[in-house]
């Protein structure tokens, strides 16, 4: 879950409302969350009145597990966005009269205990399937109505079970889809129960939608793909990757085949692959199949100024003359990307790259504490190419500049995959020259 920074204020409002937390009595039962006084119970998702040992998770409508498998009470009745909003509103207050510490909302402390139970069954793996390798197919959904869905993009990468999610998804996932390291918040999910896994302590801007994805999530540094993928099924997916909470990027995962321990060798490869990555903010996948449906001279010059399409090395030679396919898919490129993030060290998900207008370290000068950065960290400017979100005649243009924070000192070990080639490492050997990543081997 991301962190909340606590104030003196913060803090002393938190223990108070601590205090006055207390479970109610319904029909004779006593409720495992526990609820402000005040509270207006017909406000709150029945299932948070229940006990989450006996929870069963449910589909949402289109048959996908999402959001820890609580879904609406009536899936026949289609709310507007607005009414949906409201209604998340209602219950995220709970019609308190004031609004709970993030920890303390009734649906964070329900899916606390989600998570324990969740740990538990993971933890009660087989750890042999660490030493197997699996392949996996990613697909970017893209739904058209509730009854016809097209892949517009697809890869088949093989990877360590050991690999933590965390890694997986900033070193390897990421850059074989073509999106932005560090740049949006994502979730992956369990379509066997709708558990969710994010980056712990993470601040991307749109995990302001996080209430209406769930609430919150387990670490994904404390998981490995073998802890959460199940066996073998091309037809059905085992896992989601959500990228973006605003757009909704939603991505499947199928697990293909898993190759017994003797036949693995625990390196990453992108086996093939097809179709472009859509542009970043580009808005979700519905209206990214209705955007490249009607391609002219602006939206092709969109899609170039875009995040992850304006240091591509087409883009820089063709300019103006260049031309976005949607089909199109450089199985080359997208492996050197793998390559370059591989041999960099791992994102800093507190501090993500954004977008700033005038002096980035203005605040860190006059030593703002919103502005620190953690331990082993700094600050940069990154190059951002021709990425610019404002007009060309806008007075803000030539301010803008984009930051990240960046990773001084190296990965975790328990974290750690190999420079060269993505296999995890037990007893990583540190590169003597930058001190910042691992090698499996000397060679």
């Amino acid at each position: 879950m991301p962190p909340y920074t606590d104030t003196t204020q913060s803090t002393k409002y938190r223990k108070e409302q601590q205090k006055l937390l207390r479970p109610r009595v319904i029909n004779g039962k006593q409720t495992f969350v526990k609820f402000l006084p005040q509270d207006d119970l017909k406000a709150i998702h029945p299932v948070y009145l229940t006990d989450p040992t006996d929870f069963k998770p449910r589909r949402q409508l289109r048959g996908d597990m999402l959001e820890w498998g609580i879904v609406e009470l009536d899936l026949s009745i289609q709310l507007s966005l607005v009414e949906t909003i409201e209604r998340r509103m209602v219950q995220d207050s709970a019609r308190a009269k004031c609004m709970y510490h993030r920890e303390l909302q009734p649906q964070v402390q329900f899916i606390n205990a989600l998570m324990e139970r969740k740990a538990k069954i993971a933890a009660a793996r087989d750890p042999q399937r660490e030493m197997c390798d699996f392949e996996l197919t990613v697909r970017l959904r893209n739904t058209e109505s509730a009854s016809t869905t097209t892949c517009l993009m697809w890869r088949r990468i093989k990877v360590a079970g050991a690999t933590k999610l965390g890694v997986f998804q900033d070193k390897i996932l990421a850059p074989a889809l073509g999106w932005t390291r560090n740049y949006h918040g994502y979730l992956f999910v369990d379509d066997s129960d709708g558990a969710q896994y994010g980056a712990p302590g993470a601040s991307h801007i749109d995990l302001m939608f996080l209430k209406d994805n769930g609430h919150t999530y387990l670490d994904d540094d404390e998981f490995s793909l073998a802890d959460i993928l199940p066996g073998p099924n091309p037809d059905k997916p085992a896992f989601h990757f959500i990228y973006d909470l605003g757009d909704f990027w939603f991505h499947d995962i199928y697990v293909e085949m898993i190759l017994p321990a003797s036949e693995s060798n625990g390196k990453v490869a992108l086996l093939a692959g097809g179709g472009a990555c859509p542009r970043e903010d580009g808005q979700g996948c519905r209206n990214w199949i209705k955007y490249i449906q009607s391609l002219d001279l602006k939206k092709h010059a969109e899609i170039a100024q875009s995040m992850n399409y304006s240091d591509d090395p087409d883009v820089r030679r063709l300019g103006a003359r260049w031309r976005f396919d949607p089909h199109a898919f450089d199985l080359t490129a997208a492996r050197k990307r793998i390559s370059d993030a591989l041999a960099s060290p791992a994102s800093v998900p507190s501090g993500p790259k954004k977008a700033v207008v005038g002096d980035p370290f203005a605040f860190a000068r006059r030593g703002v504490p919103s502005d620190r950065v953690p331990k082993g960290t700094h600050r940069t400017i990154i190059p951002t190419g021709d990425f610019n979100p404002f007009p060309k005649d806008s007075m803000l243009r030539g301010a803008f500049n984009q930051t990240e924070v960046v990773r001084d000192r190296r990965d975790k070990r328990a974290l750690a995959l190999c420079a060269c080639c993505g296999k995890p490492i037990t007893e990583p050997r540190m590169c003597g020259a930058c001190k910042k990543v691992y090698y499996c081997d000397r060679e």
